[in-house]
């Protein structure tokens, strides 16, 4: 009996919600079919079969919280019976709670209280984007009420039971967070409504009910904070236990962080991983000012727009990139008329096999080959320990324009990549990217990136590094120029290109060596081929 458990697929993504199952009990299935499809905090993931077999128990309902490592489903592979899965256990005490303090948000008991899913520890908050349903309404198990957006996508959450809509709490526009019910569905049963119990020994942490199952919660209710208040915080007594999710505690554990000390942010003042990095970061990281407050012009009219959630993140990667490296950029530019040639030769056999060569196919193949020939320039500096993270495998980033700001996929094990290959998964992940339904492999464990200024009709730039990456390549717009060669004035295509370097780890010396390289591979693209 294999026991298929939710894998950590790392990016934050500890949690996630069962959207739909593609099988049921007595189903077969066959290694790499869809089990699954489960929404995290940035896509929605489908979970392939590892095995042979026939699905013998479904642990998890559609609607329901899964945390990493649980098992979701049994499969008969004929290997024998599995071994009993068991809920978590609580404390006997906290099954005959019957008295509460407080409760967390007062919404009625009638009927089921859907709540806005912790779908990740780097997905706190969301703003209403459009109901899907009204008062009145009917849905079933599955319908979508209401489209979210989130951090890296529109979220449609689904209902997961069978009613009327009795209640909406939000309207489109407003910003929602993690545990707040959102909608109530009158499906014909009574619900109690949730609270949070208060205990009445002070060393003892108990834990109360919450959207992924048990959380831990402090005897004391914490504010929302910011850093401003850390000292505060600092002076908490050692036995007060601040409110999170195991996820975050083991995260303070591995940054060997007090999560104590951390002022949370979250929901009822609930510590979050971006908290506990923050803090952490605050040890190895210069020390910076906040950003001015702005001053609204009084004389004229102006029009406030609030920013998209993935601007937001767009905001916090590009600031902390910003603030902990030390950035330096390399400018060149290189006659590619060989480069040119042989992609007008190559076209009708990429388009033969329904594939759109672009230049960006050689910039990758050239790319891995200097990250080969450069393996620190694939790296990430570990500044706490003072070590580079150099990777052995190649995950090319490409940095795409979407209409809600920019992503960055990655092309998996590029090295591994024909020409042809290449071509075919930069328009597959491209297209993917900008209709916002990537799939999350893509999205973790990028080791070098790249971005094209030429996209935007733009020749040259200073490219921002994703942190903890140490360098990013910028390739701007090829054109046609007058050039001077062999003392001649000649109409050539040139490329211009913007390296960027962690200059803690990469001198300039190094980041000339890198670009002189790659300019002889894009030079000469015959190259490419044999490699």
């Amino acid at each position: 009996m294999y026991q298929f458990k939710f894998a950590d697929v790392g990016e934050g993504v500890h949690e996630g919600q069962i959207l739909e199952w593609k099988v049921k009990v007595g189903d077969k299935v066959k290694d790499g079919d869809t089990l699954v499809i489960v929404e995290t905090d940035k896509v929605n993931a489908e979970l392939p079969s590892p095995v042979d077999g026939t699905i013998s128990k479904i642990y998890f309902k559609e609607g329901e919280e899964i945390t990493v490592g649980q098992v979701v489903v049994d499969i008969d592979d004929g290997t024998g019976k599995a071994p009993e899965v068991k809920a978590e256990a609580k404390p006997e005490k906290e099954e005959t709670k019957k008295e509460t303090k407080e409760k967390t948000q007062n919404t009625g008991s009638n009927g089921y209280q859907f709540k806005f899913a912790d779908v990740g520890e780097g997905v706190h908050e969301g703003t209403i984007l459009e109901w899907k349903v009204k008062v009145g309404d009917k849905v079933k198990d599955g319908d979508t009420m209401v489209i979210v957006e989130t951090d890296k996508v529109n979220a449609e959450l689904p209902s997961p039971v069978d009613g009327t809509i009795s209640k909406i709490f939000f309207k489109e526009g407003e910003e929602i967070t993690v545990g707040q019910v959102i909608v109530t569905i009158d499906d014909g049963q009574t619900h109690a409504v949730e609270t949070a119990a208060v205990g009445e020994g002070e060393e003892e942490e108990e834990k109360a009910a919450g959207v992924i199952g048990e959380i831990e919660v402090s005897s004391e209710v914490m504010a929302s904070s910011n850093e401003s208040h850390a000292p505060k915080a600092e002076a908490k007594p050692a036995h007060k236990k601040a409110l999170a999710t195991p996820v975050a505690r083991k995260l303070a554990k591995d940054l060997n962080v007090d999560i104590n000390l951390v002022p949370g942010s979250g929901f009822n003042g609930r510590v979050l991983r971006e908290d506990i990095e923050t803090f952490a970061n605050k040890k190895t990281a210069p020390q910076t000012t906040s950003a001015p407050q702005v001053t609204v012009s009084t004389q004229g009219d102006v029009e406030l727009v609030p920013i998209s959630r993935l601007r937001k993140a767009i905001v916090k990667s590009m600031t902390l990139s910003k603030q902990v490296i030390p950035h330096t950029v390399m400018m060149d530019e290189i006659v590619v008329d060989k480069l040119y040639e042989l992609r007008q030769k190559l076209k009708p056999l990429a388009a033969e096999e329904d594939i759109k060569l672009t230049y960006m196919a050689f910039i990758f193949k050239a790319v891995v080959m200097a990250l080969e020939k450069f393996p620190y320039f694939n790296a990430s500096f570990d500044q706490e320990n003072q070590q580079m993270v150099v990777k052995k495998f190649y995950n090319i980033g490409m940095a795409v324009d979407t209409p809600d700001g920019l992503i960055v996929p990655n092309i998996k094990d590029a090295n591994l990549l024909s020409l042809f290959g290449l071509a075919k998964e930069i328009q597959s992940v491209g297209n993917a990217t900008k209709n916002r339904n990537v799939s999350l492999d893509k999205l973790q464990n990028t080791t070098f990136s790249i971005t094209n200024f030429g996209a935007a009709n733009v020749s040259l730039g200073t490219p921002i590094i994703n942190h903890p990456e140490v360098a990013i390549l910028g390739v701007g717009k090829i054109s046609q120029k007058a050039v001077v060669e062999d003392g001649e004035i000649k109409a050539s295509y040139t490329l211009p290109l913007s390296l960027a370097v962690d200059h803690r780890v990469i001198d300039g010396a190094d980041a000339g060596r890198f670009l002189t390289y790659f300019k002889k591979l894009m030079s000469d693209p015959l190259s490419l081929l044999v490699n």
